[in-house]
């Protein structure tokens, strides 16, 4: 008998179940979703979705259909696009662009733009996570070998791996030019040579610049992302529109050039300037929020972190962070916050696992509770947070107080933290305080949702005989 994978039946049956592989935009996936971008949304079969075996949960994120699978999403993926033969990364096929003109076209409303918007800016960020989170696990191991002064700042080793840290953040232009291409369906390596231009020391913060007799804008690109995001946006439509008219044999020679100099000659005079603006108004908004509420913001967020989740609303806030980590070089806000809402995830779990009387669910629990704790979220919040109101209300005010605790003695993450493993992204170039107060405040965010998750169910017999459909599992969420 052959052997199945876990992920057989997904992969059979999701592309269908979406509509067909011509309704199907855009596909990748983040750290626990797989991301479809369709065409037509009445042609999702959402609850089919949902029934599909280690399926946790599915959902609409503005214009994107989310399937959450937790730590397997990688796996899943290859599987789909391997079987379903898709573009990789969000790219089209030649048939999909062939019928790029026949698509249906959505009415234009404030709520579509924002929702687009929102759905650019996340698809963007998540590509290149990973990226950033080298980055400050390097930036971490750097800060304990000097805590420790296993090494100093003059060493040739020490300067060779701040290059890590230094390097990616000073060039985040390419990395989001990249990203935001693929998102956009162009060329990527054209958004990254406009990245690499806009980086290069002539161009980068230059003063006194002038093109054809028009003054630039002095701007500093490096450890940017928004003139960088607004330039591909701006290329993307031209590219489209040069292939409409250039003819196929010139196609190769003519659009990059001129999509690359329309894309230089806009971004130096208008969005670059509107970019750098965006970006310095978001930084003096975190300053302004840390100087007169940075005690109480965190604590918000954490009360509110599992609904931001839910709904993929975090990933909206990634820009908040990327400017952040690029200067002052630390967030006080999403990250501490997030980081405490998964360890109060791990607590609520740990405590659905003490009050189960079923052996197999125990143990499920049990293992959602690592699994929070490790970052991964997903399980937890709807295997278990959203199934029962009590629960919840547990996981945000654990949250909030360990956030609050936080705020009130200015924690910061020196890098993009989910779970226990990056908490050397809270050590500090002023030694270990920071990460002191971190681990006290994740402490008190897991006890108290731990708690109060264990007295709420056990006071009102939410996990009872006549009740426990209520906190059923879906059947082979964390089974192989």
């Amino acid at each position: 008998m052959a052997k199945t994978g876990k992920y057989d039946e997904l992969s059979q049956n999701v592309v269908e179940l979406l509509g067909g592989k011509e309704n199907i935009s855009f596909f990748t996936h983040c750290v626990t979703r797989l991301r479809f971008n369709v065409k037509d949304k009445a042609l999702v079969k959402q609850e089919a979705l949902e029934k599909i075996d280690n399926v946790i949960g599915v959902q609409w994120s503005g214009e994107q259909f989310q399937i959450i699978i937790g730590q397997g999403v990688g796996q899943a993926y290859d599987q789909i696009v391997s079987e379903n033969n898709l573009a990789g990364a969000g790219e089209l096929s030649a048939t999909e662009q062939s019928n790029k003109s026949t698509d249906k076209q959505e009415k234009m409303t404030f709520k579509s733009v924002i929702d687009r918007i929102f759905d650019v800016l996340s698809g963007t960020f998540v590509m290149f996570i990973p990226v950033l989170i080298a980055a400050g696990i390097i930036s971490a191991i750097l800060s304990l070998l000097t805590t420790f002064h296993l090494v100093s700042t003059r060493d040739q080793t020490y300067i060779v791996f701040a290059a890590v840290q230094q390097g990616i953040f000073y060039f985040l232009p390419l990395f989001a030019g990249y990203a935001a291409s693929v998102k956009l369906k162009m060329n990527p390596f054209i958004g990254m040579a406009l990245g690499a231009i806009l980086c290069y020391s002539t161009i980068n913060g230059a003063k006194d610049l002038s093109v054809f007799g028009l003054h630039i804008m002095t701007v500093t690109y490096s450890q940017s992302v928004f003139p960088i995001i607004l330039g591909v946006w701006f290329m993307s439509y031209v590219e489209r529109g040069l292939k409409k008219i250039v003819p196929e044999m010139l196609e190769t020679i003519i659009v990059p050039a001129i999509t690359l100099l329309l894309g230089l000659l806009a971004t130096l005079l208008v969005l670059g300037p509107i970019g750098s603006i965006a970006g310095s108004y978001l930084g003096a908004f975190i300053t302004l929020v840390n100087q007169h509420a940075g005690w109480l913001a965190p604590g918000l967020i954490g009360l509110i972190y599992p609904l931001m989740v839910f709904t993929g609303m975090h990933y909206a806030l990634i820009p908040l962070v990327v400017t952040a980590l690029a200067n002052p070089g630390f967030d006080t806000l999403l990250m501490v916050a997030g980081f405490i809402s998964n360890i109060s995830e791990g607590g609520a779990a740990f405590a659905t696992g003490l009050l189960e009387k079923d052996g197999k669910k125990k143990a499920n629990a049990f293992t959602i509770a690592v699994s929070a704790l490790c970052g991964v979220t997903e399980p937890a919040l709807f295997g278990i947070t959203f199934r029962n109101k009590r629960t919840l209300v547990a996981v945000c005010l654990g949250g909030f107080a360990g956030s609050l605790f936080a705020g009130i003695l200015s924690a910061k993450a020196y890098g993009f933290v989910g779970g226990l493993p990056s908490l050397p992204l809270f050590i500090g170039p002023n030694g270990l305080g920071n990460l002191l107060v971190i681990v006290v405040a994740i402490a008190i965010s897991f006890i108290v949702t731990l708690t109060l998750t264990y007295l709420l169910n056990k006071q009102t017999s939410a996990i009872s005989k006549n009740q426990q459909t209520e906190m059923t599992y879906k059947e082979g969420v964390l089974d192989d």
